[in-house]
């Protein structure tokens, strides 16, 4: 019951993070060019206004919410794409109304009654998917890569007011029943609470959160952190230090396979980011320790975003032990099942570029 309970807020919080039922049913047109532009219920966002005003005193210092685009998948926009100045606007049944956008991608939403009236939605000159949009609340004066608990238990706030209003009321009562309250971002399983992903700008090696002489590491992927924000014992003072990644020098750039690869997945019922050696005979290699049952993984540079290698097809994902495994790119996630859990090594054979191979065998 627990692993169908965990399924059904995967995809409902995963769907209120992006507003995806909305967008689905959105008709198809075309702004300045661009056919089915990125679009936003303006009530939804309004909702979110809302949230930022009743939980303001998580952080106080903040005076006003704003929001931020950024590329989806990561990475630097496309040149052609990044020459084009970001236009967003309220449209309704009135004249539209210009959002302004500042040059670091973030902006604010004036509240319009007309606007709420005409259920307007807020629109973008880029087709969907290619930015995400999300509230970001930062308390000023800090560096870049500290973030305040208090301030990440904000966004969480406006981020489920939004999704909330964007999936419905269904589906909202629905999570509330399962989760036996109306505060996503306190949710519990088992009596452990559910911690959240935060979007990171730049690629991440890790992350720390630091309260008075408490420290403690966080989970984290290539460019999202978990900091704990249903946990009353960490106060909203509370501050999480990223670790970036170095930048990709030009020839890393020209040439991905001179990047760091790693294997990402999930393993031990975690996410799996498991960086690999290149060895002297030009094979990649990795030890991991994993418990009974199916672990998945991809292999690639960091966030699979120049290099991705699986499996081809749903019916081919299985890794049997010891056995290689031939890799093709941009496939599917391999799965491997442990009856014995133990120490593994992974060996992957890229010598050839064009027919590499990955090997997962239990050591001794």
């Amino acid at each position: 019951m627990q692993k169908i309970q965990q399924c059904v807020f995967a995809i409902l919080l995963a769907c209120a993070a992006v507003g995806a039922g909305a967008q689905e049913a959105t008709p198809s047109v075309e702004v300045q060019g661009v056919k089915n532009p990125d679009m936003r219920s303006y009530r939804a966002v309004v909702a979110g206004l809302d949230a930022f005003e009743k939980h303001h005193a998580l952080a106080p210092a903040v005076p006003e919410l704003r929001f931020r685009l950024a590329p989806r998948s990561g990475t630097e926009q496309a040149a052609q794409d990044a020459a084009e100045p970001l236009y967003l606007r309220i449209v309704g049944n009135g004249d539209p109304i210009p959002v302004p956008v500042a040059p670091d991608g973030t902006f604010s939403v004036p509240r319009v009654e007309s606007a709420y009236d005409d259920d307007a939605d807020l629109i973008l000159n880029r087709k969907k998917g290619v930015l995400k949009g999300r509230p970001e609340v930062r308390t000023p004066g800090l560096p870049e890569n500290v973030r305040r608990l208090g301030d990440l238990r904000l966004e969480c706030q406006v981020m489920v007011a939004i999704g909330k209003k964007e999936i419905g009321l269904m589906f909202t009562l629905l999570v509330n029943t399962i989760a036996m309250t109306t505060d996503w971002c306190d949710m519990s399983f088992n009596k452990k609470k559910v911690n959240f992903s935060f979007a990171s700008l730049r690629a991440l090696d890790g992350a720390e959160i630091v309260d008075g002489e408490r420290r403690m590491p966080l989970e984290v992927t290539d460019y999202s952190f978990q900091p704990p924000v249903a946990e009353p014992e960490w106060s909203n003072d509370a501050r999480i230090e990223l670790r970036y990644a170095p930048e990709l020098t030009a020839e890393e750039k020209a040439d991905p396979w001179l990047q760091t690869l790693f294997a990402i997945g999930t393993a031990n019922g975690n996410n799996l980011r498991l960086p690999l050696r290149k060895q002297e005979d030009g094979t990649y290699a990795a030890e991991l320790d994993l418990n009974k049952g199916t672990h998945s993984l991809r292999v690639g540079t960091r966030g699979l975003s120049a290099i991705s290698l699986g499996a081809p097809g749903e019916d081919k994902r299985k890794v049997e032990d010891g056995v290689a495994k031939p890799l093709h790119r941009n496939g599917k996630a391999l799965a491997f099942s442990v009856e014995n859990a133990g120490r593994y090594a992974l060996t992957l054979d890229a010598r050839d570029k064009e027919a590499p191979t990955l090997r997962l065998a239990r050591l001794p």
